[in-house]
């Protein structure tokens, strides 16, 4: 811990300072790349939500099927 002691620290600036510093920092998304963004994550969550429709119907036959039978 002694080692630490003798580290020198960053001048503190104000909170807002800091804030602003890190906003210009920020590489912001084209609306292109925004839209094209969008289109995938929409496209995507159709797809699983299709699988897991699938796969719901299909355990959900598989279950009755079994529950069903009479020996």
């Amino acid at each position: 811990m002694a080692e630490n002691a003798n580290v020198e620290k960053a001048p503190k600036t104000s909170w807002m300072e800091g804030l602003k510093a890190e906003f210009k920092k920020i590489i912001w998304p084209t609306k292109e790349d925004l839209g094209r963004q969008t289109v995938a994550v929409i496209a995507v969550s159709v797809v699983v939500g299709l699988m897991i429709a699938v796969m719901d119907a299909l355990i959900q036959y598989g279950v009755d099927f079994l529950v069903n039978l009479h020996f």
